[in-house]
C-alpha cells in the first residue's frame, strides 16, 4: 500500500467537513483548536507521517468546511458527534486522537463514550479558562461584538492580543502574520457561533470529575510551559484519569504545537510507541 495524501469533503450529517489524510502506519487523528483550523498541523503532517496515518480536518466553522449560519448548528455535541463521524466515515476501527486546545472537548467526548474506538488520548493545552468560566464567557462576547461591529477590522488584534495567542504571535512577524492568516482562514459566521455556542457553554472541567475518572484510555496531557491559562486545568485532568501522564513542552505558551513543533511531535511519537 502506498503512501496515502489526499484530501476529500466528507458528508456528515447536516455539514460537509474539508479533511485531508497523510501517511501510513497506524491512524492519528490530530483536532484542532479556535479558529486555528487544520492547517496549524502542517509540521507534525510531515513529522508523523512516517509511521502513522495523520487525519486532519476542519471542524464546522472552520476553514474549508461548512460554516452554517445557525447557532442551533453549534454546540460541544455538534464537535463531538462530527469527530465520531470522521472515523465512521473513514472506515477506522480504532484510532488515536489529539485534540488541541478546544479540540479537546470532542476528543474527551469519545474517550468517555467510546473507548473502544480509541488507543490513545493526547489533550494539548487543553481547558483555556477552566477555573474562570466568567472570564471565559466575557472573551467569547467581546470577540463577538467585535465581529458583528467592525469584521477584522478590532476583532483580530484583540485575539493576536489575548493569552491563546499573543505568546507564539509575538515571538517573530514571521509568526505573527501566521497566526493571524490562520485565524482569518476562519468564516466570521462560524467563529461567532463557535464562541457564543461551544466555548460560551462550555462546561468546566472541574465540574467533570466522575467523568474523568471514568476514562479507560491510555492518556497524555501535555501543557506549554508558559500556558499559564491552561496550567489548573492540566493539573486536573493528570489528576483525574486514571494513569494520565502530564508533558510539559519547554518554552511554549498556549500554542505548543506551533510553537515548539518538534518537540510536540517527538513527545506524540515517543507516547504512542511506548503504550
Amino acid at each position: 500500500m502506498g503512501i496515502a495524501d489526499f484530501s476529500r469533503r466528507l458528508r456528515l450529517g447536516d455539514v460537509e467537513l474539508a479533511c485531508r489524510i497523510t501517511g501510513q502506519g497506524k491512524p492519528l487523528i490530530l483536532v484542532h483548536g479556535l479558529a486555528c483550523g487544520q492547517r496549524m498541523w502542517f509540521h507534525q503532517r510531515r513529522k508523523l507521517s512516517d509511521r502513522h496515518t495523520v487525519i486532519t480536518y476542519d471542524q464546522r466553522g472552520h476553514g474549508e468546511s461548512d460554516a452554517p449560519d445557525d447557532a442551533t448548528r453549534y454546540s460541544g455535541g455538534h464537535l463531538a458527534r462530527d469527530l465520531t463521524g470522521i472515523i465512521h466515515a473513514l472506515n477506522y476501527d480504532k484510532v488515536a486522537v489529539v485534540g488541541f486546545s478546544m479540540g479537546g472537548g470532542p476528543a474527551l467526548a469519545l474517550a468517555a463514550a467510546r473507548p473502544d474506538r480509541i488507543t490513545h488520548l493526547i489533550l494539548a493545552d487543553v481547558g483555556a479558562g477552566a477555573d474562570d468560566a466568567w472570564r471565559l464567557d466575557w472573551l467569547a462576547r467581546r470577540w463577538v461584538d467585535f465581529a458583528e461591529r467592525t469584521g477584522w477590522d478590532e476583532l483580530l488584534p484583540d485575539m493576536l492580543r489575548s493569552e491563546l495567542f499573543k505568546f507564539y504571535a509575538n515571538r517573530r512577524p514571521l509568526f505573527r502574520r501566521h497566526m493571524a492568516a490562520l485565524i482569518r482562514a476562519t468564516p466570521l459566521v462560524g467563529l461567532r457561533h463557535t464562541l457564543t455556542q461551544v466555548l460560551g457553554r462550555r462546561r468546566s472541567f472541574f465540574r467533570m470529575r466522575h467523568a474523568l475518572q471514568a476514562v479507560k484510555v491510555p492518556t497524555l496531557i501535555m501543557l506549554g510551559q508558559h500556558d499559564y491559562i491552561c496550567r489548573n486545568a492540566a493539573r486536573l485532568l493528570s489528576e483525574n484519569i486514571p494513569g494520565a501522564v502530564l508533558h510539559r513542552i519547554e518554552g511554549a505558551g498556549h500554542m505548543s504545537p506551533l510553537e515548539r513543533p518538534d518537540q510536540f511531535s517527538d513527545t506524540l511519537t515517543a507516547f504512542l510507541a511506548r503504550t
